[in-house]
């Protein structure tokens, strides 16, 4: 059973988001975890623990309701808590922003032990159920411009794990940060101008920021 919890500076697995996210991540690719956790920017920003034994044993109050298949798989614990009862597995982290009917999966991470064994895949399924009428875009390295053979495994890896995911190309490319990037989305497709639209939207009280 997957649970989710608000990630916040005082939150107790704060730590282990932010290992995860400076590891996952080349320099490049990460802004400053301060910003990812700034108000001026409304952003879910949620880690994922696995709660193996199947019971629901965190505090009750931080518990708001529950999303998931038929057997209640997924269970949405969405308020900062002081503690974990029972202490689940830390499985990763998430962090979007939603405007419209878009929700950006900004950063997208599992614990790296923990990889190929489901979890991203549940973790996707999370977001996509607190957004069920929304398009939900992703982004990826292009292939294309691979460095090496690994790389480009690598990275081909990660587009097939999406497209099992349910997410297909977007008829754009854009650049950020010296990296080129290619849009997936899933529930409808975002075009160039929706996409450049919703950035431009978020980012337009916070001066001196560029957007893709």
């Amino acid at each position: 059973m997957l649970q989710f919890f608000d990630v916040t500076k005082d939150a107790p697995w704060f730590p282990q988001v932010k290992a995860l996210y400076e590891s996952a991540f080349p320099a490049n690719e990460r802004i400053p975890i301060k910003h990812l956790l700034d108000d001026k920017i409304k952003r879910e920003f949620w880690a994922f623990f696995d709660k193996t034994d199947g019971e629901d044993t965190a505090p009750t109050k931080f518990c708001e309701d529950f999303v998931g298949n038929g057997d209640n798989e997924i269970a949405a614990v969405k308020n900062t808590a002081t503690e974990i009862a029972a202490a689940p597995r830390f499985c990763g982290f998430s962090n979007s922003i939603s405007h419209g009917d878009i929700t950006n999966i900004v950063y997208f991470a599992v614990v790296p032990e923990l990889r190929s064994r489901g979890y991203g895949s549940k973790i996707l399924q999370a977001i996509r159920r607190q957004h069920p009428d929304t398009r939900i875009v992703v982004d990826i390295e292009v292939e294309e411009d691979s460095k090496d053979a690994e790389e480009l495994k690598r990275r081909n890896r990660r587009r097939e794990f999406y497209q099992r995911n349910g997410f297909g190309a977007s008829p754009f490319e854009y650049h950020w940060q010296g990296e080129h990037y290619r849009l997936l989305s899933a529930g409808g497709t975002v075009t160039e101008k929706e996409f450049r639209d919703f950035w431009k939207e978020i980012l337009k009280d916070i001066p001196g920021v560029k957007y893709p």
